[in-house]
């Protein structure tokens, strides 16, 4: 073996390690998927071999146009500060990941297939009773580790086959992973990533048999409604946020706003009142907290639900509108609809592997979609290097140079 290929061994090694560990390291270790982001970005920047064509020059252009709004935005207020830019670099700097992952061997970016599954078993191993009966760990708020757990353990299931036919112990593992995942969202009362189910079951018929029928449509949500049923029953942590939503609406109607459900909606009022004051730049990156104490004054939103509205207004796209007007808007929707658009265009391939990495992207994108409109997802520096690498390892998947040949003659790029 030749000096550079025992350089590109050893590269391709350290590279499948940590795409096997950053989602354990996310549930295990405060800062963990941050740190495997950053072994990544300086194993890709050892390894510059940048590569362009068409989705990669629209990728950039995506992951770029979050840093880009806010620097118009806070430009336009006079107001400078590097704190909204860091969560926000992760989109741009997973480029680099992505270019050096896509040179790899398909194996080697597929070694995150093993890292979902373990990392749903872990979380499930350090859960515990947090507040009013619902169940998280201490690394992470509930919303997040039942919306992540969700997501981690339905790509675990779905990874079944990918690169081959998996072994009987893997199939277990994946197969423990999804039921993992699943436990550790209903035990967290996460109701918000639940919706998201029938969006992943659509995705997954769509991938098997090219197309979604009526009678699909029509099954499907009965599918789900005699499984929520079921789970209803069976589950205390259920059965409890379930009622906890039928007890906001009845207070909401009985004139208390200062619920759950409630609060909620109290702050995207506020969120689209200040987007119509300034919709071109909107109030700042930070901006939305400063009008809480007007939006109050003015009766828009209680005391109560003006001291959550300084923590976030538990709608992405609803905080990018306020805080940088139409331009964050657009870059919100560039970063889920781009490589959505990437992902669902090799499920169209004739080659099996990209066809199912280009689903699990779909199902991990549009499971993100769905848990922002419910709370504010990616605007957490863990969170978004796990969305950013999650989606830079699955898109190498789907343009992997050595798998390209097909993709390329499909589509003809």
């Amino acid at each position: 073996m030749t000096g550079v290929a025992r350089i590109v061994k050893w590269r391709e090694g350290i590279a499948a390690l940590l795409l096997l560990f950053y989602p354990v390291l996310m549930l295990a270790v405060k800062g963990g998927v941050n740190g495997a982001f950053l072994l990544l970005l300086l194993l890709s920047a050892w390894s510059w071999r940048p590569s362009w064509d068409r989705e990669t020059a629209f990728y950039l252009l995506a992951m770029a146009s979050m840093p880009f709004a806010i620097f118009l935005s806070q430009s336009y207020h006079h107001h400078y500060s590097g704190h909204p830019y860091d969560a926000s670099s992760r989109f741009l700097l997973s480029v680099p990941v992505f270019m050096m992952l896509r040179n790899m061997r398909f194996a080697v970016v597929a070694s995150v297939q093993y890292g979902f599954p373990f990392a749903t078993l872990l979380g499930c191993a350090m859960i515990r009773q947090l507040e009013d009966g619902r169940y998280g760990i201490p690394t992470m708020d509930l919303i997040h580790f039942g919306n992540f757990a969700l997501v981690m353990g339905v790509l675990s299931v779905l990874s079944l086959d990918w690169i081959k036919r998996d072994t009987l112990p893997l199939r277990i593992l994946k197969l423990a992973g999804f039921i993992a995942g699943a436990c550790a969202s209903i035990l967290s009362g996460s109701r918000g990533g639940w919706v998201a189910l029938p969006v992943f079951l659509i995705i997954f018929i769509f991938f098997r048999y090219g197309r979604i029928s009526f009678k699909a449509l029509l099954a499907i949500p009965l599918a789900l409604i005699l499984a929520g049923f079921i789970v209803y029953a069976s589950s205390q942590s259920m059965h409890h946020r379930i009622n906890e939503l039928y007890d906001d609406v009845t207070s909401l109607e009985h004139g208390n706003p200062d619920t759950s459900t409630g609060i909620r909606l109290q702050l995207y009022k506020a969120a689209v009142m200040v987007f119509v004051q300034n919709p071109v730049f909107g109030a700042g990156p930070e901006g939305f907290a400063g009008e809480m104490d007007a939006m109050q004054k003015a009766g828009v939103v209680t005391p109560m639900a003006a001291g959550l509205g300084r923590g976030e207004v538990h709608n992405e796209l609803l905080s990018r509108a306020a805080g940088m007007g139409i331009f964050g808007i657009i870059s919100m929707l560039l970063i889920y609809l781009v490589p959505a658009g990437i992902f669902y265009r090799a499920m169209r391939s004739s080659a099996a592997k990209i066809r199912q990495s280009g689903m699990l992207g779909l199902v991990f994108v549009t499971g993100f979609m769905v848990f922002g409109l419910t709370a504010e997802t990616l605007n957490l520096t863990m969170a978004t290097a796990f969305y950013s690498l999650t989606v830079a390892v699955l898109l190498a998947a789907c343009l992997n140079v050595h798998e390209a040949e097909t993709f390329q003659k499909d589509h003809h790029v």
